[in-house]
């Protein structure tokens, strides 16, 4: 699969077989990670891989946390995102409806009890960043997560970025053992995709180059 193919098929899977993912896979897949470019060549990146009971028992955790705080997540809260990304939220989960409502889930629970158990994945690779770094260089360790997901696709697996994990990054650094030296950034599910599940046939809609877009000096 070529490079561009790759991007353009490329999306998130929030549904996985249990079919376990070997470590040398998973070895090849931060190799590409880690081929990322860097400022500076500081290569900010650490990666922490969890599977078996080990991320179960994580899972269930954060899952009990969450529902012990009651409360969803809510990017539009205090209006600090402009309305125009509050937008193309709003499209994702609208998109989403349909799909869940055959199997009988309601797109809130889904999405935010599915991101505290990982989706289901096989796989947990925990991405953290030591507390010293700016956040500019957030920028290097996107670059080394796009170049995972790439990899994992042409291996024939999927990945999810998740991000509310964070709102319990203190539970997670105390039950991996993560140095509070360090920042958890970010989470990624890992497994190959299960194409039975209804979720599977949708795709997030994505803007026009237009409307994100501005030339200049060009004839």
């Amino acid at each position: 699969m070529d490079v561009v193919t790759a991007i353009h098929e490329r999306m998130s899977i929030r549904g996985f077989k249990d079919t376990p993912v070997s470590r040398a896979i998973i070895e090849q897949l931060l190799d590409a990670a880690i081929k990322a470019p860097s400022a500076s060549n500081q290569q900010p990146w650490n990666f922490v891989v969890v599977t078996g009971m080990v991320k179960e028992k994580l899972g269930e955790e954060i899952l009990s946390a969450y529902k012990k705080r009651g409360e969803h997540y809510d990017p539009s809260i205090g209006n600090t995102i402009p309305k125009l990304y509050m937008e193309r939220t709003k499209r994702l989960m609208k998109g989403l409806r349909p799909c869940l409502e055959k199997i009988g889930k309601k797109v809130v629970p889904f999405l935010e009890e599915g991101s505290c158990v990982f989706y289901g994945a096989p796989v947990l690779i925990i991405v953290t960043m030591d507390k010293t770094h700016p956040r500019s260089k957030l920028l290097d360790i996107g670059c080394a997560v796009e170049n995972l997901n790439l990899a994992a696709l042409e291996k024939g697996l999927g990945t999810c970025s998740i991000g509310l994990v964070l709102m319990f990054e203190k539970l997670i650094k105390e039950h991996l053992k993560i140095s509070d030296t360090m920042n958890v950034v970010l989470g990624i599910a890992l497994g190959y995709p299960d194409r039975e599940l209804a979720v599977y046939t949708f795709r997030a809609p994505k803007e026009e180059l237009g409307t994100m877009s501005q030339w200049m000096g060009f004839d």
